[in-house]
């Protein structure tokens, strides 16, 4: 039963994830696609935003979603479909805005273990988990977090964030990407649509 209604779930955001009301273009051009190259170093961490997906409506904070630069063609993310490799200006093209962070790994061996736990995740097709809690599954943010803390990043605290209202209003430990990004140099910042702001 668990299974039939975690598959359920995942159509549902899946669905959610692809459903875009647009009211102009995505802020992101060419320009933020150039100069997010130098930046497209392994171990480094990407957060972008949409203003217009449905999905990230319902995520807290600006920056929705989170992955690992595991080189200069590809980065890994949790999504809705599982964990997946992508091609940074596939992650980058359609958004309003992004932010490309530098964690502060111990060492260069810990930046290898970092990406090598990214890896792990996409050989053993680890599984997309919002709502469940289920330790085998992972939110973008959440799945991030699991990296960077391979890499010897141990101090991430999740926020509390209140859901629901009165009288089903509760309390929820999420890591958001204000979380990582604490625990990170930021190195380039492209903000752009409803958060209209270059800052670099």
């Amino acid at each position: 039963m668990k299974e039939f209604i975690y598959n359920r779930y995942k159509q549902v955001m899946t669905f959610f994830g692809d459903i875009m009301v647009a009211f102009e273009p995505p802020a992101c051009k060419a320009k933020q696609i150039l100069e997010m190259g130098p930046f497209l170093e392994r171990g480094n961490v990407i957060c972008r935003y949409y203003d217009y997906y449905l999905d990230g409506w319902f995520i807290p904070g600006v920056f929705t979603h989170s992955g690992i630069i595991v080189s200069p063609q590809e980065i890994i993310h949790s999504v809705a479909e599982g964990v997946g490799i992508v091609h940074p200006i596939d992650f980058v093209k359609d958004t309003d805005g992004f932010i490309i962070l530098s964690p502060n790994y111990p060492s260069y061996s810990d930046l290898q273990k970092a990406c090598g736990r990214a890896y792990w995740h996409v050989t053993h097709k680890t599984e997309y988990d919002f709502t469940f809690k289920d330790p085998n599954k992972f939110y973008c943010h959440e799945f991030t977090v699991d990296f960077l803390r391979a890499g010897g990043i141990k101090y991430i605290t999740p926020t509390v964030i209140p859901f629901g209202i009165w009288p089903f209003k509760f309390n929820k430990e999420l890591y958001l990407a204000d979380d990582i990004i604490e625990v990170c140099q930021e190195k380039y910042r492209f903000e752009g649509g409803n958060h209209a702001k270059e800052i670099k």
